[in-house]
């Protein structure tokens, strides 16, 4: 009897891993849309890819929005908590790890880049530093393995804007008017910074908090009045403009370039078409976007990694190996410490999950002020 339940349990286990419940799949396939585009650009196999990160910008805004402007009243402390037992666990210990595998050997000058990197992303603070040490497009960023963290920093800092926003809600007349505001400026920075070739804006907040405010006015704005077929239309047409620009969008599209604008749009009229018959297009890669976060961490660690060990160019078989190994690392992430600690979140008790989030801050600063104390001594003077 044992022996015939356990097949069943097992895949109950998996079902309740990768198909988890009360969520929209189609969004979860979105997500593995995203990191899937993501991990292909970085491969070197689809140069429009990099509009993965806006797509998970987007994503990010809309799930801000709810648990900031759809809680009633807004839990302050619980924002909090969730945002950080859901961020730093897999952060935390992907940098433990790398650093483990890569600093005692690479060259004293790449040690204390790569050290400083890490201690910047332990802080949120990592698109600050990218923006002045090396352009996420250059040939060099191959020498950093916490470059992709940028994305982690700006997520983080949103999420202070959006909390703070939150706090004021109930003094202000009109949310709306607030989006609209932030939305607006955020964009006009967008076109500035873009007609004066500032590259550094692409990691930064200012000229991404309008992509974050697209998500989060999807909660705001009024309900699409469109019939099954017109809604299953536009939401396949809006698929169809993430893969055609992930097909042919090139550097020159990345943000703060208006063409930006069109996989946000497109992400966020599938988001507002939640029962759209076409929304099965994206729900196969559903269990791909529930492992995402810990796939985007893993992936490019993975191929710097490689790059610095092997003595040829990595690519074609080679880097499909590469991300197959980034991919098994994602998934014990997932399973072993992304999944783990927030199911701890949901069970305990207030006190022992503020407990928790204060040991998580000081594990974060005490790595940081070790990383950012062994780029000190490794730095030529």
């Amino acid at each position: 009897m044992l022996l015939s339940l356990a097949p069943e349990t097992w895949k109950s286990r998996l079902k309740a891993e990768f198909f988890p419940l009360n969520r929209r799949r189609d969004i979860d396939g979105l997500r593995g849309l995203a990191i899937l585009l993501v991990m292909f650009f970085h491969a070197g196999w689809l140069k429009g890819g990099f509009i993965g990160v806006d797509i998970f910008i987007v994503i990010s805004g809309y799930f801000m929005g709810r648990s900031a402007f759809m809680q009633h009243p807004f839990r302050a402390e619980r924002f909090v908590w969730r945002r950080l037992y859901r961020l730093v666990p897999a952060l935390l210990v992907m940098i433990i790890v790398v650093c483990a595998s890569m600093l005692w050997w690479v060259l004293q000058s790449d040690r204390a880049d790569i050290a400083q990197n890490g201690a910047y992303a332990l802080v949120y603070l990592s698109n600050i530093w990218a923006s002045h040490h090396v352009g996420y497009f250059e040939g060099q960023a191959i020498a950093y393995p916490f470059l992709h963290t940028w994305s982690l920093s700006l997520e983080m800092q949103f999420y202070l804007v959006i909390f703070l926003v939150a706090l004021l809600l109930p003094r202000l007349k009109s949310r709306r008017g607030l989006l609209y505001a932030l939305l607006a400026a955020s964009f006009l920075y967008s076109i500035v910074a873009s007609y004066r070739g500032e590259h550094a804006a692409y990691y930064s907040i200012l000229s991404r908090l309008w992509e974050f405010s697209l998500g989060t006015l999807i909660w705001v704005l009024p309900a699409l009045p469109q019939s099954l077929l017109l809604s299953g239309l536009c939401y396949g047409v809006a698929v169809a403009v993430l893969v055609l620009c992930a097909v042919f969008y090139d550097l020159t599209f990345a943000c703060p370039s208006l063409m930006a604008l069109l996989p946000c749009v497109a992400t966020m009229l599938i988001i507002m078409q939640p029962h759209a018959l076409t929304r099965r297009m994206l729900e196969p890669l559903s269990p791909v976007g529930v492992i995402s976060y810990s796939l985007y961490l893993w992936h490019w660690p993975a191929i710097v990694l490689a790059a610095y060990l092997l003595s040829f160019q990595v690519q074609g078989l080679t880097m499909a190996l590469v991300l197959v190994g980034a991919v098994l690392a994602g998934t014990l992430s997932y399973l072993w410490v992304e999944r783990p600690l927030l199911d701890y979140e949901n069970r305990a008790m207030p006190a022992a999950a503020r407990r928790g989030a204060g040991i998580l801050v000081g594990l974060c600063g005490a790595t940081a002020l070790v990383l950012a104390w062994l780029s000190f001594l490794s730095r030529v003077h």
